[in-house]
């Protein structure tokens, strides 16, 4: 019995010095939380787990997966209309069509998602639902996906403190930037110099 004693505590021990938990947070550096609900992709309703796309061996190096960049908003909120009229237009020419006039290069095999998380700010004040969702996307020509999450779930897990909040997820599901940590810079400006270029 204490033999066996002793191999368990021993394999316990071992396994503790030689694996490197990565925390589960909203910080630069943390795994991101979970990110789940149902989006509306320009035609219909679809589930969607941030986590189910994540992959666990990508290597920085490697030049391959799929990068998020997740934008928590709000379809009434000012700011959040300013950016979809101002910064977004450009930044969808950009990332989501690389082989365009304008578009940035990536890696074979490389891709970057927008992910936009629509809460709810003042749900007791202002209109919210899915049709405020689609109204959003064409008046202001968003071309990427929208999460409904006008019930808050997971705008509390990820402690947003106001909208816009914008953070990078590099392929294995850590976080690169999270603007409520970071004023200094821009997701733009992160994403620039975090996500490898291609062939010229």
């Amino acid at each position: 019995m204490m033999i066996v004693s002793i191999i368990f505590f021993a394999t316990l021990a071992y396994i503790a010095l030689t694996t490197s938990p990565v925390y589960t947070g909203v910080g630069v550096g943390d795994r991101a939380p979970e990110l789940q609900g149902e989006v509306w992709d320009g035609t219909t309703w679809t589930s969607f787990n941030l986590h189910d796309n994540f992959d666990e061996n990508w290597e920085e190096d490697s030049g391959e997966g799929t990068w998020y960049m997740i934008e928590f908003m709000d379809t009434n909120c000012g700011a959040c209309q300013s950016a979809a009229t101002k910064t977004f237009p450009e930044m969808q020419s950009k990332w989501l069509e690389p082989k365009g006039q304008n578009g940035r290069s990536v890696p074979a095999n490389t891709t970057v998602e927008f992910l936009a998380v629509s809460i709810a700010l003042h749900p007791d004040s202002w209109a919210y639902g899915p049709e405020e969702i689609k109204s959003f996307i064409v008046d202001y020509n968003q071309e990427f996906p929208f999460m409904d999450d006008h019930d808050n779930s997971n705008r509390d897990v990820w402690e947003i403190p106001g909208t816009p909040s914008y953070f990078l997820i590099a392929p294995n599901g850590i976080i690169q930037y999270a603007s409520p940590e970071d004023t200094s810079q821009t997701v733009w400006d992160v994403m620039e110099s975090k996500i490898p270029r291609g062939e010229a």
